[in-house]
């Protein structure tokens, strides 16, 4: 909501009305000698020139209110910086513009919470996992999606998980394992590059056992590769490293896969490393 609200509004008023608040900041109001200020000046505004104003029509006098709360609450340039940047952050900040304008401020606001909560539980339930291959004559694994040309290892899928594995993502390294295995003929091992996940939970841990468990049902090895030192050790205290394996941890990717190509038996109907 950080950068959503930033774009919507420039304050918040407590005990006043919006047109006054953002008078007081277009005039560079910093303290409450401000409120001071303006209240003394509408009294003598009312004593001194309330006849002046009287004759003005209504129609002109919501004119310069409105005038004051769209030009001076609303950020127009930093609504043109969101849209171009992120349009999701400006059609919140749009959801929460029409919402003050048909039901006030806080409820604007409000909206405006709710919906960057909505999206950020949905970014983090759903975490990128990306399937990498090799860039042709090198060493490095890049993600296919931008690099579609890159060479893919018969036999072997690698996989990327970016963010951490815990409660809320867990269940979603293991759905994307599930569909590998039943996507790819003659699946020998997967190779999962452990450079992205920074933080394991004790969900997280109890769910790589759950991948171990489904990799070896499925007849396939499951290899790790750059795997954090905090994130190895939550799985070692869990077990789960044991069950993998010291042999099937790696320092890069591509040691990872030549592991498993040398693995990988040339018969049985799985391909061999050529």
């Amino acid at each position: 909501m950080a950068n959503t609200g930033a774009g919507l509004f420039q304050g918040m008023p407590v005990s006043t009305s919006l047109s006054a608040s953002s008078l007081n900041d277009h005039s560079g109001a910093r303290t409450g000698l401000a409120s001071l200020t303006s209240g003394v000046t509408v009294l003598l505004t009312l004593l001194v020139l309330a006849p002046l104003f009287s004759a003005l029509p209504k129609p002109v006098l919501a004119a310069l209110i409105i005038e004051a709360v769209a030009m001076g609450m609303i950020n127009i340039p930093e609504m043109r910086r969101l849209a171009r940047v992120q349009p999701f952050d400006f059609w919140v900040a749009v959801a929460a513009i029409l919402g003050t304008l048909a039901f006030g401020v806080l409820a604007g606001v409000m909206i405006g919470i709710g919906l960057s909560l909505l999206w950020l539980v949905w970014v983090a339930t759903h975490p990128n996992i990306a399937t990498l291959a090799r860039q042709a004559g090198t060493q490095v694994f890049r993600d296919v999606s931008e690099y579609p040309g890159d060479e893919r290892i018969p036999g072997v899928v690698v996989i990327r998980m970016d963010g951490g594995l815990f409660f809320a993502t867990s269940d979603a390294l293991e759905d994307r394992i599930r569909e590998i295995i039943h996507s790819t003929p003659e699946l020998t091992g997967v190779v999962l590059d452990c450079a992205g996940i920074n933080f394991i939970d004790s969900q997280g841990c109890a769910k790589m056992n759950d991948v171990v468990t489904l990799a070896e049902d499925s007849g396939i090895t499951l290899r790790l590769a750059r795997l954090k030192k905090s994130v190895r050790a939550a799985l070692e205290r869990d077990g789960a490293l044991e069950r993998i394996g010291a042999e099937h941890l790696h320092g890069n990717v591509d040691r990872a896969v030549r592991a498993q190509l040398e693995a990988s038996p040339p018969d049985g109907g799985r391909p061999a490393d050529d």
